[in-house]
């Protein structure tokens, strides 16, 4: 048995086990007599339960042990709750408590450079966020099986990154790089990455993948170098990755945030199944029209005679013009989340079970066009939070995990904002908006 412990512990969870805790496992597998089938379910349950809890690498006697008394073969013991539990089943997560990892090349691990994210910060904060990005995307790239060669294949069909300062006494030779686009001149198109900057030709680029090209965005060049320029002949966003195949990257790193759950993702989706009573998310919610509270009423209604839906996900703005501040829109506002609260609390299934998130627009209170947008202030939700029981004012943007989902929820007109501010053009007669889909996948990180 200790073979599977070893594959299961090591293989699978990249998890190292002290001898007397091998020993422990060992002996409660042969005292329960369990098979292999058996095992294998209770030892991925426990490296799962271990990995959640973050409690490290290394599995020692003692931790294990306690870890062992909460589960039994093949059954935690939280998943004795009920599946209305809501502080691992529906989370949000706002993008002030969203974990400020970053990803050191060196290490090839990511660390925790401070404590708490912050919307004030050094000048030195807009260069480490760019070089952030560039180390984030770098390691997404060499794990595509394009840039992995595999032990006796064809090398030649394998790409090598080079880097900008490795193009000096190189003229004429074709390089694939990966860089930031900048204007470090006026109307000139440079590429940058850690090592350096060139400026870039792309009067004659050949292919062009689908994307938006915007300042500040990383990309995949191939090219020549000729008189210090570097002629472009393809030019793509980095390739993507699955969610899948980062979390076997990273097994112990909760990268999207909020406590981790101690149920396995099986029973997470076997709750999902037996509660799959959906989402429901709403955008420009002008609470000062009357039309959006009669329609918000027959909504309501509507799911009264049914299973109320897991969520409500209300996206700013909730007014039909801009908030302005010291004037009478203070207590109109107020006032509209009020009778919203009240409309709600008439249907007692709906305010009792479902969940009420509540992400802020550009016009709604308070701060300016800066990201991210801070939660509505209290002192115009209060009188609704008093009528729910499940309700979260949150960011904009912000992260919701329910089950085993992970969702993202940010209010922004990121087409007209990434169009205006193209430095190359899309090709004619292309959706834009599958440009706007791959660009954002692409340069997730």
């Amino acid at each position: 048995m200790q073979s599977l412990i070893y594959k299961v512990f090591t293989r699978k969870y990249s998890l190292s086990l002290q001898a007397d805790a091998l020993e422990l496992l060992s002996t409660v597998i042969a005292q329960n007599e369990l098979s292999t089938v058996d095992a294998t379910k209770w030892l991925e349950l426990l490296a799962d339960t271990w990995t959640k809890r973050e409690a490290g690498p290394l599995v020692e006697a003692g931790p294990l042990k306690d870890l062992v008394a909460a589960v039994s073969a093949g059954t935690s013991s939280v998943s004795s709750r009920g599946a209305d539990s809501a502080s691992d089943v529906f989370t949000v997560i706002s993008a002030f408590d969203v974990p400020p990892l970053w990803y050191d090349p060196s290490t090839k691990a990511f660390t925790h450079p401070f404590s708490k994210a912050e919307i004030l910060s050094s000048a030195e904060a807009k260069a480490s966020l760019f070089r952030q990005r560039y180390d984030l995307i770098k390691q997404r790239v060499l794990r595509n099986e394009n840039f992995t060669p595999v032990m006796f294949s064809d090398h030649n069909r394998f790409r090598t990154l080079s880097t900008i300062d490795s193009l000096q006494g190189r003229e004429g030779e074709r390089f694939l790089l990966l860089g930031m686009l900048a204007q470090l001149e006026e109307g000139k198109l440079f590429l940058e990455d850690r090592a350096g900057s060139i400026e870039l030709d792309v009067t004659n680029v050949g292919k062009r993948a689908h994307g938006l090209f915007t300042e500040s965005s990383f990309v995949l060049v191939d090219g020549c170098v000729e008189d210090g320029v570097l002629r472009v002949d393809e030019i793509g966003l980095p390739p993507p990755e699955s969610r899948d195949v980062t979390r076997n990257a990273f097994p112990n790193v909760n990268l999207f945030g909020g406590s981790p759950s101690l149920r396995t993702e099986v029973q997470l989706r076997e709750i999902e199944v037996a509660t799959d009573n959906g989402m429901v998310i709403l955008s420009d919610v002008w609470l000062d029209q009357p039309s959006t509270m009669r329609a918000l009423r027959v909504l309501f209604d509507g799911f009264s005679h049914s299973a109320p839906p897991i969520a409500f996900i209300f996206i700013g703005d909730f007014s039909s013009r801009p908030f302005v501040a010291g004037s009478g829109d203070t207590t109109q506002y107020r006032d509209n989340m009020t009778a919203l609260g009240q409309l709600i609390s008439e249907f007692p299934d709906i305010s009792r079970s479902s969940h009420f998130v509540f992400v802020p627009g550009a016009n709604d209170p308070w701060g300016s066009g800066a990201l991210p947008k801070p939660r509505i202030a209290e002192y115009f939700t209060k009188r609704l939070e008093s009528r729910l029981s499940h309700v979260t004012f949150t960011t904009n943007p912000c992260r919701i995990k329910y089950c085993a989902h992970e969702i993202v929820v940010f209010r922004e007109d990121l087409l007209k904002r990434i169009r205006r501010n193209c430095v190359l053009e899309p090709e004619e007669g292309t959706d834009v908006a599958k440009h706007l889909v791959r660009t954002i996948i692409d340069q997730g990180h």
